[in-house]
């Protein structure tokens, strides 16, 4: 197939196998190279040329030991984001310095300018880690190129963009809507752009999401068949959070540290130890104390690890339980110098770099600190840092600096460059490395920069679990300015701030236990986002409720309560449809149930829920129209409903009814919803008992309402905690309903829904 190559793919294959590389372009075509590096191109070449172009190619550059890096070429934007995720799978930082970053080319380089004359930007390089993961790779890219030849060809007329499906499934995970989910999910397993373990992330991902942990934790096959792999942070947090909440949440408290040691052994390490050989920086509470357990269970806990989880681990949501854990810690005074390589080696696994360097401090000046030291000055970013290892480094002989690979002397620049803007020694100083991994306002300069070399909402997904919400909790003024800088960002950028509402409402909104007032301008922002949008899906107007609410709940001031309600009001106006009138109605009630400020911006916003109801009365439900009579009432303007049009047909449905005389059983923690729903339960149906729940922890008297009730409903977008695992155990095979909303019109419509099926 190599005959059948057109002039132009002819052209750059023989300057790339030219120059600096050692297989040459006529030993390929002779076949008279090394069969070992034949192997490595030919296959290659023969499938780009069979596609016509149209598939992905990867070729290696030999010097005299073998493959010395790789590099990789798409035809099309579409094509280089899907290698990018695609090669980071495959390969990644396990055994190169490849991240999803674009090529930086040396324009002094004829290879490299051959790739981007022909393939534009869409050129990516892999280099080694070290001499031993060339085999690796090679291999690694054996397996994918396999995969590509094996992929059914998708129409494009058929197919969606990735991306975009794939934030639609985050949105429908947020908003709890499984239908979506499932259907989102198999979108984007369909896409041909995920290989067998990415599938597997993914289905962890949806449990996950879907606030399914129980279920997730038993699912043996499933989280057995990634063990061993090197995990996404992502999957991380999610497979250890879901084993720690299943098996250790009910009784970390109990005040007996060795059943939980007991049972986190016998329960977690015992089958899913590998689990823990990495966190990769992932910093949710509940993996922070898993890893802290799995240490403390073996014989010889790794006391560097265990302290550097104490030190990192956020102030309440526990801390004081991880600090009586590391307690039973018995530490010596002296880490032999030949264990403090591994301790590292732990460290970066973990992407703990304070540690790391510490430990590199401790064991220099051994050969490997220098290289060590480099990358943590490099990750860490801190100037003081900076000048600390560049001193040690400064004593480094010629011997040992001959012994530095490539990547140590690209970190030894960078830090030097990086310095000398600090100290103002550059006049015109280049522009400094975004690294936009280090925390929000990092990622919101490196997509308002216009240069990014991955897409920022991949490298965003990679950083989220990385990050602590509680750091940001005790920073008003960080997050104030992050508010600030989204808000009024402008152009590409804007869109691509409001591409990431979903991981905004997942960090500030979702993630913590409750609301957080630092977040209080973020929340109104991102209201904001939405109401820009216009008309937006059905998932996006219940994160949007979730924003408000979070909002109200801090009791705000009269200035940013308005304003966020006035763009909560646009949000109504601008999705009126009879399909969100249920949504509209739980809206206007979120707001009853609260104080307000400001009594005129409330007011306006149930005045468009009004004018909703007006337009679509036709297709209004009796039930519609009871819980607007009530809300009517609350909003202090009851005979706003009288110009409806046939009202006395509404109050003919509403008569009350004998056909059900069961239990009812609600929980929900927004007691006032609970009890209008009942109260109108109770007047439809008043030979039905109901009765509501509110505990906060897993009580007996929720147990029994839950395994005696006819019909239980369980408000799961009030409560975060492990009740409904209590709940659904007791209510064994019978269907517990759940309600994609908080108020009392989504309660009703489930209640209705049963009864009359």
């Amino acid at each position: 197939m190599i005959d059948a190559l057109r002039p132009a793919d002819k052209s750059w294959l023989e300057r790339f196998f030219s120059g600096r590389n050692s297989l040459k372009w006529e030993s390929v075509l002779a076949r008279s190279a090394s069969p070992a590096w034949l192997e490595q191109a030919l296959p290659w070449i023969t499938a780009f040329s069979a596609s016509g172009g149209r598939l992905p190619i990867v070729l290696p550059v030999f010097c005299s030991e073998g493959s010395a890096q790789w590099y990789a070429m798409a035809p099309d934007e579409n094509g280089a984001s899907a290698l990018s995720m695609e090669l980071t799978a495959f390969i990644g930082p396990s055994f190169s310095d490849f991240r999803g970053q674009f090529l930086e080319p040396d324009r002094d380089d004829a290879i490299e300018n051959a790739l981007l004359e022909h393939f534009g930007r869409f050129v990516f390089r892999l280099v080694p880690v070290n001499a031993r993961d060339r085999l690796a790779i090679a291999d690694a890219l054996q397996l994918y190129l396999g995969l590509l030849r094996r992929r059914p060809s998708v129409p494009d007329r058929a197919q969606r963009p990735f991306g975009k499906v794939r934030a639609e499934f985050d949105r429908a995970l947020l908003a709890g809507n499984e239908l979506d989910a499932v259907r989102l999910r198999a979108e984007l397993v369909g896409s041909g752009r995920l290989d067998t373990e990415q599938e597997k992330y993914l289905e962890i991902r949806m449990l996950a999401g879907l606030r399914r942990p129980l279920e997730l934790a038993h699912n043996f096959p499933l989280v057995r068949s990634v063990l061993g792999l090197s995990l996404p942070a992502q999957t991380i947090a999610d497979l250890v959070g879901a084993l720690y909440s299943t098996h250790i949440a009910d009784i970390e408290d109990s005040g007996d540290d060795e059943l939980v040691l007991s049972v986190f052994g016998k329960k977690i390490a015992a089958d899913f130890g590998p689990l823990f050989l990495e966190r990769k920086g992932v910093m949710h509470p509940s993996v922070l104390k898993a890893f802290m357990l799995y240490e403390l269970i073996q014989a010889e806990p790794n006391t560097e690890r265990c302290l550097a989880i104490v030190s990192t681990y956020p102030d309440g949501c526990g801390r004081a339980l991880v600090e009586r854990w590391a307690e039973r810690l018995v530490t010596s005074d002296v880490t032999p110098s030949t264990g403090i390589y591994e301790l590292v080696r732990q460290a970066f696994g973990d992407e703990d770099y304070g540690l790391a360097l510490q430990l590199s401090f401790d064991a220099f000046p051994d050969s490997w600190t220098f290289g060590a030291l480099l990358r943590c000055a490099v990750e860490m970013d801190d100037a003081e840092i900076a000048l600390r290892v560049l001193a040690a480094v400064e004593t480094a002989s010629e011997v040992e600096r001959l012994k530095w690979t490539t990547r140590d002397l690209a970190r030894l620049q960078q830090l030097l460059a990086d310095i000398a803007v600090e100290s103002g020694e550059v006049a015109d100083p280049p522009s400094r490395t975004i690294r936009p991994e280090a925390d929000w306002l990092s990622w919101v300069d490196y997509v308002k920069s216009g240069t990014q070399g991955r897409p920022p909402l991949e490298v965003l997904e990679d950083a989220l679990p990385r990050w602590s919400v509680e750091a940001y909790a005790l920073d008003p003024a960080i997050c104030r300015e992050l508010a600030e800088r989204i808000g009024n960002a402008g152009g590409s950028a804007e869109q691509v701030f409001r591409d990431a509402f979903a991981p905004l409402v997942e960090f500030f909104v979702d993630r913590p236990e409750r609301p957080v007032r630092a977040f209080a301008p973020l929340y109104a922002m991102l209201i904001r986002v939405v109401a820009w949008n216009g008309a937006v899906s059905a998932n996006e107007l219940e994160l949007a409720s979730a924003v408000i609410h979070a909002l109200v709940g801090l009791a705000p001031s009269k200035e940013d309560y308005a304003e966020a309600v006035d763009a909560y009001s646009e949000i109504v106006g601008a999705n009126r449809a009879p399909g969100n009138m249920d949504w509209a109605l739980n809206a206007a009630e979120m707001l009853a149930l609260h104080s307000s400020p400001d009594e005129e911006s409330r007011l306006r916003l149930f005045m468009e829920v009004v004018g909703t109801a007006r337009t679509y009365f036709h297709r209004l439900s009796p039930v519609q129209y009871e819980i607007l009579s009530l809300l009517a009432q609350d909003y202090g303007c009851s005979s706003l409903l009288e110009s409806f049009p046939g009202c006395n047909s509404f109050h003919e449905v509403l008569a009350p009814r004998v056909d059900f005389s069961g239990l009812i059983g609600i929980y929900t923690l927004t007691e006032p919803a609970g009890q209008r729903a009942k109260q109108f339960l109770k007047k439809l149906f008043p030979q039905a008992k109901v009765e509501l729940n509110s505990d906060h922890v897993a009580t007996e008297k929720l147990k029994v309402l839950a395994a005696t009730a006819d019909i239980f409903v369980f408000a799961w977008k009030s409560s975060k905690h492990q009740a409904y695992f209590a709940a659904k155990e007791a209510r064994g095979a019978r269907q517990t309903l759940l309600p994609i909303g908080k108020g009392s019109a989504s309660i009703l419509d489930c209640v209705l829904r049963k009864i009359a099926a």
